[in-house]
């Protein structure tokens, strides 16, 4: 009695290697047909080979179903990245901006802070009196512009 499950190897093999030297996706029915032909034709009912090379390549990680009964090469996908290393590339881009956004306000702090290391003043004195802004309004007012 033949060893099945090599046979099956072989041709899920030759799949491959048809792939491989095709260089694009194949029908599923012609992927087939091709690996039967390079082994020389079908020792089994049609039926049951092509359920069972069909099968293996389902389940073999090198191939990917492209649509519409196409398959492929799981290589000429463009790589794929789980959902944990978006996760992890967000959160280190949000990090990032963190430390960007506190380097900045500390830059921004360093910029008003009085050199002469005095203690901030107060708001309130920084506002004028009310006396000296009416008599800047009443120089301007006096002032003829042209």
């Amino acid at each position: 009695m033949e060893n099945n499950t090599s046979k099956s190897v072989d041709e899920i093999v030759l799949a491959y290697q048809i792939l491989k030297t095709t260089g694009h996706p194949l029908h599923y029915r012609e992927l087939i047909d091709r690996v039967v032909a390079a082994k020389g034709g079908a020792t089994r009912p049609p039926a049951y080979v092509i359920a069972d090379i069909h099968t293996r390549i389902n389940l073999d990680s090198r191939f990917v179903h492209t649509g519409k009964s196409m398959w492929g090469l799981n290589e000429w996908s463009p790589q794929r990245i789980s959902l944990r290393e978006v996760e992890e590339s967000a959160t280190a881009r949000t990090n990032d901006i963190g430390v960007r956004r506190e380097k900045l306000l500390a830059a921004i702090q360093q910029d008003f802070e009085p050199e002469d290391g005095a203690a901030h003043t107060e708001p309130a004195a920084l506002l004028e009196d009310e006396d000296e802004l009416e008599e800047d309004e009443d120089e301007l007012e006096g002032e003829d512009y042209k």
